[in-house]
């Protein structure tokens, strides 16, 4: 996997034709950018030339055309440049190492690239987002990362394209399992959650129990929040949460160096589009605010061990605040390094998503025994 970045590139387009529908590859002339099924999830339509005779498309082809005869083709000819962060394309990479025919858990994977980077552990959560979002469908195996207990989750293409992939290599599907489909809504029902959680609505749900508050230092995900909780400013973050996809996609899915370099045509584009929060002050914020947040990665190393100065590594147990010493400390500095709407109620917001201060209540389901044993 080619190691480089770019800015302005002229995008190149070809169509092939799979047994699984269409599959549109995207190349800058040499390299395979993109490889993504015609209804994935993440898939944006781009301008581009449609080129079929380019020599990248035409290995691809050929290599895709092996894949689908069963024939279990290398990936070393190819010269894929798959766009994303650095944590994204080391989990890109690990995924080539999965042989074909095999499959590997998410958990498996989190522990190899917490290896790597010689860390105790590593968010499954995080590696789940950098695997769900790989742009090089098929020829980066991302089909063949499963849950642990054998549950065919998270494929961009859709759960019943994975199932096949996974069939057409060999895989032994009677260890795996579509999730189920019942109703488990009174289950669900019945668990006892934090009162801000608004039952009623599913996206806020899922988000309380499976996101707030879990640690998730991923640098994407960590710029990524950073961006959703300053624009909850004077909002409230359900009204954020339910534009989080319409802001993904406005924001070139939260790409710090993309964003970083937003000039006053993509403002004016942004201030047009009705599925975000039109507000300029905030739009504007964020481009400096990416720039800053650069500046703090190459000052730190990494945005989390630029929190880690100030939280030691600790994870807070508190809830009925609205701010802390803590919170005060970061929103202080952020704001003398020049970012926009980072007060220090949006901080103590911020640090609760991402799992530095967990303030789950005592009365919901996901109240830790750690803090339990703490208080008592």
């Amino acid at each position: 996997m080619v190691n480089k970045t770019m800015k302005e590139i002229e995008l190149y387009q070809y169509i092939y034709h799979s047994p699984l529908g269409k599959i549109i590859l995207e190349s800058d002339g040499t390299h395979l950018l993109s490889l993504q099924l015609e209804n994935s999830r993440y898939y944006i339509p781009k301008e581009a030339t449609v080129k079929e005779e380019l020599p990248v498309f035409q290995t691809t082809k050929k290599w895709l055309d092996d894949y689908f005869e069963q024939k279990n083709p290398s990936y070393e000819s190819l010269k894929l440049l798959p766009q994303g962060t650095d944590f994204q394309k080391q989990v890109w990479q690990y995924l080539l190492t999965i042989p074909y025919g095999k499959t590997v858990s998410y958990q498996e994977v989190a522990k190899e690239i917490a290896k790597k980077q010689h860390r105790n552990s590593m968010s499954s959560q995080a590696v789940g987002n950098a695997i769900g979002h790989n742009p090089i469908m098929i020829i980066i195996p991302c089909h063949r990362v499963v849950g642990i207990t054998g549950n065919l989750t998270g494929y961009a293409g859709g759960l019943d394209v994975k199932r096949k992939l996974l069939t057409l290599e060999g895989v032994d599907m009677s260890k795996l399992y579509l999730p189920k489909e019942k109703d488990n809504s009174k289950e669900k029902s019945s668990l006892s959650r934090c009162k801000w959680c608004n039952l009623e609505n599913e996206r806020y749900v899922k988000y309380h129990d499976e996101e707030w508050g879990v640690p998730n230092f991923e640098e994407h995900y960590l710029f990524e929040m950073l961006v959703l909780e300053s624009f909850q400013a004077g909002l409230s973050w359900e009204c954020v949460l339910n534009k989080r996809e319409n802001f993904r996609l406005a924001f070139d899915h939260f790409d710090l160096e993309k964003i970083s370099q937003y000039q006053e045509d993509k403002i004016e584009s942004l201030m047009e589009n009705p599925g975000i929060i039109r507000n300029r002050r905030k739009i504007t914020a964020t481009i400096t605010n990416a720039q800053i947040f650069k500046k703090i990665i190459q000052e730190f190393g990494s945005f989390y061990q630029y929190l880690v100065t100030f939280s030691k590594g600790e994870t807070f147990y508190e809830n009925d605040q609205t701010h802390s010493e803590l919170s005060d400390k970061i929103s202080k500095d952020l704001i003398h390094r020049g970012m926009k709407f980072v007060g220090t109620t949006i901080i103590y917001s911020y640090l609760q998503a991402i799992g530095i201060i967990n303030s789950h209540e005592k009365d919901c389901f996901l109240y830790t025994s750690f803090r339990a044993t703490k208080e008592n």
